[in-house]
């Protein structure tokens, strides 16, 4: 008897070696994904911008990376003691201007250098809401913990992320041949917008996502929603916040992960750099 639907691994038309160079850009789940690689020892580089959720804020930082002459005064701000950029996370945010701007430049021309020459983009949608600034009418990827009344709530529709994509992989594409890209749901649950808004801003995503695939070359889709809400699908694979996968959760998507985009070569390989992490971080330390 089965108790639960398990998904197969998908497959793929390549598969990802160590040789390839691989960028994360999107919500924290695009972090943890990352993060599983970069500890791999695969060429990544993890999100320059900083953490972020919704579809147009990742297009606008692609399009900054693209071309970092794009990124100009107009997104950033003084708040709270401190400059901010309406493009980025708030881990960029500085006191002193010139170490903000400087911070922001380095990491733009690392990724933009990057970009360059990646083999596969891995996209992570979190949410389809954001937040539009009122005076600037830009929508940010961070408030900043400024006052909600300076900005509207919006839902991105279906279209307008379609139309968006299409033209950001076009250029991308232009720009290096050589780039797959793979796009992913965060199976983050953001109850803060509401239950049911929750399941809306999911499933404008999720319709997005397969019209771009649909109207786009070399671009794909990982299931890391399904993953854990059709087949694990229970709140003993959640952390303490009820939103989050817990690291149990997200070892399993990381196994259909490897058994989806790593040849037999990779993963052996992958697995002998594991045990090594391993034995160096349970190394006792000596006494200088």
């Amino acid at each position: 008897m089965k108790f639960r639907t398990e998904i197969p691994s998908p497959k793929y038309p390549f598969s990802i070696s160590y040789d390839d160079s691989l960028l994360f850009i999107g919500s924290c789940f695009s972090d943890k994904m990352g993060a599983f690689l970069e500890e791999n020892r695969f060429k990544t580089l993890l999100n320059p911008f900083g953490t972020l959720f919704n579809p147009a804020s990742i297009a606008t930082a692609l399009q900054f990376l693209l071309n970092p002459a794009l990124f100009n005064s107009q997104w950033i701000d003084f708040f709270n003691e401190k400059w901010i950029s309406f493009a980025h996370h708030g881990s960029f945010s500085h006191s002193i201007r010139d170490t903000f701007i400087q911070n922001i430049e380095n990491q733009l021309d690392k990724g933009n250098t990057f970009l360059n020459k990646a083999n596969f983009l891995f996209i992570t949608f979190g949410t389809a809401y954001a937040y539009r600034h009122k005076k600037s009418n830009l929508i940010v990827a961070n408030c900043h913990k400024i006052p909600a009344h300076k900005f509207n709530k919006i839902r991105l529709e279906v279209d307008e992320i379609v139309a968006q994509y299409q033209t950001l992989i076009a250029h991308l594409q232009q720009n290096n041949p050589n780039l797959t890209t793979i796009f992913t749901v965060s199976p983050v649950r953001h109850l803060g917008d509401g239950f049911h808004e929750n399941q809306l801003s999911k499933s404008t995503l999720h319709l997005a996502i397969d019209e771009i695939l649909k109207s786009c070359p070399k671009t794909f889709y990982f299931p890391s929603y399904e993953i854990l809400q059709d087949d694990l699908r229970d709140y003993r694979f959640y952390g303490q916040d009820l939103c989050h996968p817990n690291e149990q959760a997200m070892n399993y998507i990381r196994e259909i992960f490897s058994a989806a985009f790593f040849s037999s070569e990779t993963e052996k390989k992958r697995k002998l750099i594991e045990k090594e992490n391993k034995f160096l971080n349970h190394r006792p330390k000596t006494n200088s």
